[in-house]
C-alpha cells in the first residue's frame, strides 16, 4: 500500500471536515490511505504532497468529490444489519444451498460494493457453518476501490473491526495476528475478489440469469436516479428467476424501479426477480399533477402559508378525534392549541403523499396466479411470500368509531416504507406527538432505518426541539457519512431555529456533496436572503433553476410540503428571484 505520512493524512482529514463535514479520526486513517492508493495513480501522481496541492487548488473540488466515496469504505462491519443476516442464516442461504444441490450446481452470490471484505467474509462464514464446501459456492466480491479489494483479499482486520464476529467464530475461522485477526485459508477459499464498477453499462463478467443472490447494501445511496434504474436493470438480468436482491435497510425502490417483487423473509424485506415469467416491461412513468402556483413574495410569505395549513390540519383533526373537544379547549385557553410551525416554503398538499422520500418501498402484488399460501414448514425452496400492504386500521373507540388517536398502536410487521408513512399520515392529521412516538418506536425496532431517522429529526425541528433535531441528524451522519439529506435537513432545522450561520454551513456541505441538487441551492438562497446577502441569494436562486437540467432525485426522509418537483422548485425560485430583482443592491 502507498506510504503516506501523518502530516498529509491530517491535512486531508481537515479538508474533508471543512468541505464535506466528514470527520476522520486517526483510527480511520487506514481508509484515507486506501483512497489515496486508488486515486493518485489515476492522476499519474506518486507524491502525496503533490496530490494534496491538487486538492487545495481552485480546481480541486471535482477530485475531492471523486475521493469521497473511497474514503468511506471503512464504514462497514461484519454481519451488518442483524435482521437481514438472520434471514440469510435461517432461511435464504439454507434454501439456496439446498436448491443448488438438487440442481447439481454451485450457489452463486455477488457481494457488490464489498469494501474491505466484512460482508463477503460474513457470508462465507455462514456458508461454512451450513456445511457447504468451498467448491459448492461461487461468492464473487467486488468493489470499485481496487486498494480496498486488495485489503479484503488479505483478510486482515483490526481487533475493533473483528469484535462483531464473536469469540467462538473468531477461534474457528480466524487466527490472531499483530493488532488483529486474519481470515483462515479455508474461509478465503469461498471468495473470489475483483474490481468492478457498478455504473458501467454492461457487466461483462456476469452471465444472464446466473446469480442466486446479490447483496448491494448502502451503495446506491450515492447514485443518481438514472444510474440506480440502469443498475437495477442489470441486476434483474443477472439474477435467476426467483433470485434475491438485498439492499441496505434505508435503500428501496419506491417510485424508482418496479420490476422486482418485494418479499418478507423472517422480518427482513427483500427484492426478488419474479418467478415463472420474464419480468414485465416497466410502465411509462407519469409525472405527478402540477402543484398549485405559488404566490410571489419573500420566504416569509411561504412560511406563513405552510404554518396556516398545518394549523388548519391540526384543528380539523382535533375536532374529528374528539367532538366538542376543540371547542372546550378554545373556551379554556382563549386561543387555539399551539402547533408546530416551519420557515420552509409551502407547495402542494399533504393528502396521503410523502414528499422528499428517497425511494421508499412500494409493494407490487405477485404476478403469479394466486394460490392458497402453503404452511411455512412445507414451503418449497425459494417460495418466500410476496408482501401485501394494507392500510392499518385503528382499533374502535368505546363509542364505536375508528378515528385515529394520538399514540394508537402501530403494527409490528410492515414494510419499511409503510411504517414511516404512518407517521406522515399522523403529521397530516396534526398528530405530531403521535408521529414522533411512532417513529421513535420504529427506530427501537429498526435502528438502521435512515429514512425514519431523518423523518424524526424533521419532526423534532418542526416541534421546536432543536437540540434533539441536531443530535438526530448527527446520528444519521454517523451511520452514513455522505448523507446529503442529513445536511439539507440539518440546515433547514438551523434555519427554523434562527441559527443562520449554521444553516448556511450545512447547506454548503450538502451542495459540495451534490452540487446539482436544486432544492439545496434554493434553501441556501433563502438563508442568504434572510442574512441580507442579496447578491449571493440571486446567484443561488439562479443556480437552483439551472440545476433542473439535471435529473433530481427524491430525498430520504419526510418534511411537510418540501418542494419536491422540478416545476415547483423552478416556480418558487423564479418568483423569489423576481422579487429580489426589484430590490436595490
Amino acid at each position: 500500500m502507498l506510504t503516506v505520512g501523518n502530516k498529509v493524512l491530517q491535512q486531508l482529514a481537515a479538508l474533508l471536515l471543512e468541505r464535506a463535514g466528514l470527520k476522520i479520526t486517526p483510527d480511520g486513517y487506514h481508509s484515507l490511505r486506501l483512497a489515496l492508493s486508488t486515486r493518485m495513480p489515476v492522476l499519474g501522481l506518486s507524491d502525496p504532497d503533490k496530490y494534496m496541492q491538487r486538492l487545495m487548488s481552485t480546481h480541486g473540488e471535482e477530485e475531492l468529490r471523486a475521493l469521497l466515496p473511497l474514503v468511506t469504505v471503512g464504514h462497514t462491519e461484519f454481519f451488518r444489519d442483524a435482521k437481514q443476516f438472520r434471514a440469510l442464516e435461517q432461511s435464504v442461504l439454507p434454501e439456496l444451498l439446498a436448491r443448488a444441490r438438487r440442481e447439481m450446481r454451485k450457489v452463486t452470490i455477488w457481494s457488490a460494493g464489498c469494501a474491505t471484505g466484512e460482508e463477503p467474509y460474513s457470508l462465507a462464514l455462514v456458508m461454512a457453518e451450513l456445511g457447504a464446501l468451498a467448491v459448492e459456492v461461487d461468492l464473487w466480491a467486488t468493489d470499485l476501490n481496487l486498494a480496498a479489494v486488495e485489503a479484503a483479499r488479505q483478510g486482515r482486520f483490526t481487533n475493533r473491526r473483528a469484535m462483531a464476529i464473536g469469540p467462538d467464530r473468531l477461534s474457528r475461522f480466524f487466527k490472531p495476528v499483530e493488532e488483529g485477526y486474519e481470515a483462515s485459508p479455508v474461509l478465503r477459499e469461498y471468495i473470489r475478489f475483483d474490481g468492478q464498477n457498478l455504473a458501467v453499462p454492461v457487466f461483462d463478467k456476469v452471465a444472464p440469469a446466473s446469480l442466486d443472490l446479490i447483496l448491494c447494501r448502502n451503495v446506491i445511496i450515492y447514485f443518481d436516479l438514472p444510474t440506480i434504474r440502469a443498475l437495477m436493470d442489470r441486476f434483474l438480468t443477472a439474477l435467476r428467476p426467483g433470485g434475491l436482491l438485498f439492499l441496505g435497510y434505508s435503500e428501496s425502490l419506491f417510485k424508482v424501479y418496479d420490476r422486482f417483487e418485494m418479499i418478507e423473509v423472517d422480518g427482513a424485506f427483500v427484492y426478488r426477480r419474479p418467478l415463472g415469467e420474464d419480468p414485465r416491461p416497466p410502465p411509462p412513468r407519469v409525472s405527478s399533477p402540477s402543484d398549485p402556483p405559488l404566490r410571489p413574495g419573500s420566504p416569509e410569505s411561504f412560511a406563513v402559508n405552510l404554518r396556516q395549513r398545518l394549523q388548519a390540519n391540526a384543528e380539523t383533526a382535533a375536532k374529528l378525534r374528539s367532538p366538542g373537544g376543540a371547542d372546550a379547549l378554545l373556551s379554556r385557553s382563549g386561543e387555539a392549541p399551539r402547533r408546530p410551525t416551519t420557515e420552509l416554503p409551502a407547495m402542494g398538499n399533504l393528502t396521503g403523499r410523502r414528499t422528499g422520500e428517497f425511494p421508499a418501498i412500494r409493494v407490487e402484488p405477485s404476478r403469479t396466479p394466486p394460490t392458497p399460501p402453503p404452511a411455512v414448514a412445507a414451503r418449497p425452496s425459494g417460495s418466500f411470500p410476496v408482501v401485501r400492504m394494507e392500510t392499518p386500521r385503528a382499533p374502535p373507540s368505546p363509542d364505536g368509531s375508528t378515528a385515529p388517536r394520538p399514540g394508537s398502536s402501530w403494527p409490528q410487521l410492515l414494510p419499511p416504507a409503510e411504517r414511516p408513512n404512518m407517521a406522515v399520515r399522523k403529521m397530516t392529521a396534526g398528530d405530531f406527538p403521535g408521529a414522533i412516538a411512532g417513529v421513535e418506536r420504529l427506530l427501537v425496532d429498526e435502528p438502521s432505518d435512515l429514512d425514519a431517522l431523518l423523518t424524526l429529526g424533521n419532526l423534532y425541528s418542526l416541534t421546536g426541539r432543536s437540540a434533539n433535531a441536531r443530535d438526530t441528524f448527527a446520528q444519521a451522519l454517523q451511520r452514513e457519512p455522505l448523507c446529503v439529506e442529513a445536511r439539507v435537513f440539518a440546515g433547514v432545522a438551523a434555519m427554523q431555529s434562527g441559527s443562520l450561520a449554521e444553516a448556511r454551513s450545512e447547506l454548503a456541505k450538502a451542495l459540495f456533496l451534490e452540487p446539482t441538487l436544486a432544492i439545496g441551492h434554493y434553501l441556501l438562497a433563502q438563508v442568504q436572503e434572510r442574512t441580507q446577502d442579496f447578491d449571493a441569494a440571486r446567484r443561488s436562486y439562479r443556480n437552483a433553476v439551472a440545476q433542473l437540467k439535471h435529473p433530481q432525485r427524491p430525498l430520504a426522509g419526510h418534511y411537510p410540503e418540501m418542494l419536491d418537483s422540478a416545476e415547483a422548485i423552478s416556480r418558487a425560485a423564479r418568483y423569489a428571484l423576481a422579487a429580489l430583482e426589484e430590490q436595490p443592491g
